[in-house]
């Protein structure tokens, strides 16, 4: 078996979720499962993109085994649910209960988003990154979390995706 692979998640909370990205992210998966890899997909389950992305990697994890889903937060549960509206709470909670581990991150600069983009990039082999490709300068944010990864040479899988705003 080859060594394991982790996977972080980055992308935009009002992303438009469309077929062709549900296929090109499977895909994506699926090749890293056919090169025999154990997977770890690291998923903060923000809306949007987080959210996409897991939903898809836990349909995989039914059918595959070696594959496990972490929640690094960037606050604890009950701060970072002050973030999401009542539906998406449900939500949150039920892929929280099919994840492997679930902690806060470590807080290092005032920003916990920020910090939990740098953990995911700090701690993985790939950035996969549901994105506009339009820095908006937000600290944190997509574009902020995708030129981390770069300006640390990490490899950045990038899916264009449109928005909602």
């Amino acid at each position: 078996m080859k060594s394991k692979i982790v996977v972080a998640i980055t992308g935009h909370r009002d992303m438009i979720e469309t077929e062709e990205i549900n296929q090109k992210v499977s895909h994506f998966f699926k090749e890293l499962i056919e090169e025999n890899r154990e997977i770890v997909l690291l998923s903060p389950l923000a809306d949007g993109a987080d959210r996409f992305v897991a939903r898809i990697f836990l349909d995989l994890k039914n059918r595959y085994q070696k594959l496990s889903l972490i929640v690094p937060m960037p606050f604890d549960k009950n701060r970072y649910m002050e973030d999401f509206s009542n539906s998406s709470k449900d939500e949150f909670l039920k892929l929280l209960d099919k994840s492997d581990e679930v902690f806060e991150v470590e807080h290092i600069t005032a920003s916990g988003y920020l910090d939990v983009g740098r953990y995911v990039v700090d701690s993985s082999n790939i950035l996969l990154a549901l994105w506009d490709g339009t820095y908006n300068g937000k600290i944190g944010g997509t574009g902020d979390v995708v030129e981390y990864a770069k300006s640390n040479e990490k490899e950045v899988v990038h899916f264009l995706c449109k928005r909602e705003g």
